[in-house]
């Protein structure tokens, strides 16, 4: 469905009695897709991202759809276990796909001027290599994107169409409480509860910057 076929499915369940203004809709609609998103690493999210190294600087430009990185240096075979006892995530280097293993920030000090080692720097929205690359050769490495805001109704949400249906869903339980906006504080536990669950949310994300 698109975002406006959502709108109406919505507005639809709500007996079309919601006070929200067209504009007020889609943003609700995006943060549900925005909730929904986060709930758990969703295969669909996942992206690969390619390039090109730099040979002027020890860094690249994470996608600006970046979240974190995803496993992607094991075997589907379970019995087949990590050699290198470190997190399977790296970055591919090169047309021979050499490994290049991520390592934390806060570990990165260990492995300056080491070659094979990269680190995410989240603030500044860089993957930085321990040590300068000397060839510009390509790399690739796999990460968890975030959904692009619906701009327009008449796009389509990133979550497969089969599941939409719970989008529209969501969104009659937020305006239930957006339209009882003057019993605000009647709400405080419902409230904090749902504070509670965007700060596990912010919590898995932080989870997934770090390597084990």
């Amino acid at each position: 469905m698109t975002g406006a076929q959502i709108i109406t499915k919505f507005e639809q369940y709500v007996d079309d009695t919601t006070e929200l203004s067209a504009t007020q809709e889609l943003d609700l609609l995006n943060k549900v897709i925005n909730k929904i998103c986060l709930y758990r690493p969703w295969e669909f999210l996942k992206k690969s991202a390619t390039g090109t190294l730099s040979t002027s600087v020890s860094y690249v430009a994470l996608p600006s759809d970046f979240s974190y990185l995803v496993e992607n240096n094991q075997t589907t075979d379970n019995a087949v276990g990590i050699d290198n006892n470190a997190s399977p995530k790296v970055v591919f280097i090169g047309s021979t796909y050499t490994p290049y293993q991520m390592v934390n920030w806060s570990d990165r000090r260990q492995y300056r001027n080491q070659s094979g080692y990269a680190y995410i720097d989240a603030v500044n929205s860089r993957l930085y290599f321990t040590l300068q690359p000397t060839v510009a050769d390509s790399y690739e490495f796999d990460y968890m994107s975030v959904p692009t805001a619906l701009a327009l109704t008449s796009e389509t949400p990133t979550i497969p169409a089969r599941f939409h249906d719970m989008l529209y869903h969501a969104m009659a339980v937020d305006d239930d409480i957006i339209l009882r906006y003057p019993k605000a504080q009647s709400y405080a536990v419902e409230n904090n509860a749902r504070y509670k669950s965007y700060l596990e949310d912010m919590a898995w994300w932080n989870a997934g910057l770090q390597l084990n």
